[in-house]
């Protein structure tokens, strides 16, 4: 499976599942859709003191994290969580620049 082709999936499955989901990847890497694509948070520290770090998956952090991945998309795993629609209010809106 190619980094595009994961994130298709994903993508899809997460526009459907609506906002304020994210599909949890592993124990430390998020997803979740942000209205233009699939964006990626790792998990920086354990409740009560979470915190979110943006990730940028590339070529070369898909291939560290594609078998997790893969793994994935044959149980995925997700949560709702509050924190995401402040994510969302940090983003521009899907029609900024028309």
């Amino acid at each position: 499976m190619t980094r595009e082709e994961f994130e298709q999936k994903i993508g899809t499955i997460l526009r459907d599942h609506g906002t304020g989901v994210t599909a949890d990847l592993t124990d430390e890497l998020l997803a979740y859709w942000n209205g233009h694509a699939v964006a990626y948070v790792l998990i920086c520290a354990a409740p009560p003191d979470t915190c979110y770090e943006e990730f940028a998956m590339d070529d070369a952090q898909w291939r560290n994290w594609r078998s997790w991945l893969e793994a994935w998309i044959e149980a995925p795993m997700f949560s709702v969580r509050p924190e995401v629609h402040n994510w969302l209010s940090e983003e521009p809106p899907a029609d900024a620049g028309e």
